[in-house]
């Protein structure tokens, strides 16, 4: 392990000066400041720090008060507090806001610089295993995440809602029982290319066409507003919403063609396949996406789910808590 980086907080000067030539002494790097104020001006500057020892007992703002300062400005650096027999207690309640440990003053210099060195160790570890996290996400590709076209749930624009949802069946069976469902199912035109996408919402919606009349009708400013129940309700009183024999219902599904409900996915719906984890999660999040078409050059070669991105979020998060648990 290199040199450990560490700062002194503590407004008796004697006391600091003594205790960073005795640390420097044991191959340990020492700053210093002379109040909590002081300290927080320093970190900021020097964000490799490892360790923060800090008296709780200073005049200004205190260890408590600054603990919870240093840890906005650096989370991983850790603290050891220095108390006095009359504040073990705020020793405690230190550790509770994420302090590493507390020594009672006068500390004994090898328990210090041995608490020193186990909080390094400690932080560094932390840092490790976030740059394998940012290395992952930055040169992992969605290439390895996103669900193939051809396992995905196709039809042609001239297909009928009823073959829609049969698609989307078939795809369901066929598709890994271990990753999430298919809600979706890909609009393909004559010439085998993607032209649209229908939703399990869409298809509800294409066996009660009145709902878009409705939409129609009602299109501008409100589009983007939430409804309440009772304009709801009235909505479904006004139009008559599923009024119909279930026989028209199969009817409909039929009838209706997938073209006339399908939705036209935006320039913001469309991904490279070379684009990394943290491309793709920025471009689901900002658009509010629940999947993107994924292209290699002009073609459509796969779709990337938002569900999917989150598993693998939730996968590596979990490995992570795993190693920390094994190995402290």
């Amino acid at each position: 392990m290199t040199v450990p980086f560490v700062m002194l907080v503590d407004d008796e000067v004697p006391f600091v000066e003594t205790m960073a030539k005795r640390l420097a002494s044991r191959n340990i790097e020492t700053i210093v400041a002379f109040s909590a104020e002081e300290g927080l001006e320093k970190l900021k500057t020097n964000q490799s720090l490892d360790v923060i020892v800090l008296d709780i007992k200073m005049p200004g703002m205190n260890g408590i008060e600054a603990l919870k300062e240093l840890k906005k400005v650096s989370p991983l650096t850790e603290v050891i507090l220095l108390t006095g027999h009359a504040t073990i207690e705020s020793g405690i309640d230190g550790m509770k806001l994420g302090a590493y440990d507390f020594l009672k003053k006068p500390c004994d210099i090898e328990e210090l610089a041995s608490k020193v060195e186990e909080a390094t160790k400690k932080k560094r570890a932390h840092d490790e295993k976030i740059d394998v996290w940012e290395s992952f996400m930055e040169t992992s590709t969605i290439k390895e995440l996103m669900v193939p076209l051809v396992e995905y749930a196709t039809v042609s624009e001239d297909a009928n809602i009823l073959e829609a949802i049969n698609a989307l069946e078939d795809a369901q069976k066929a598709f890994d029982p271990k990753r999430y469902r298919h809600r979706a199912v890909i609009v393909l035109n004559i010439e085998n290319r993607v032209v649209g996408k229908l939703s399990q919402h869409d298809i509800i919606q294409a066996l009660e066409p009145k709902y878009k009349e409705s939409k129609e009708r009602k299109q501008g400013a409100l589009d983007h507003l939430g409804f309440g129940r009772k304009f709801i309700e009235s909505v479904s009183l006004q139009y008559n919403m599923w009024d119909k024999p279930l026989q028209n219902l199969y009817k409909k599904a039929l009838e209706q063609k997938v073209k006339s409900f399908m939705y036209t996915p935006t320039e913001g719906e469309y991904i490279k396949v070379s684009a990394t984890m943290n491309d793709t999660i920025h471009q689901l999040i900002v658009g509010k996406h629940h999947s993107l078409l994924v292209k290699d050059g002009s073609d459509i070669v796969g779709i990337v789910r938002l569900t999917d991105v989150f598993e693998f979020v939730r996968l590596r998060l979990k490995t992570m808590q795993i190693s920390e648990m094994i190995n402290g």
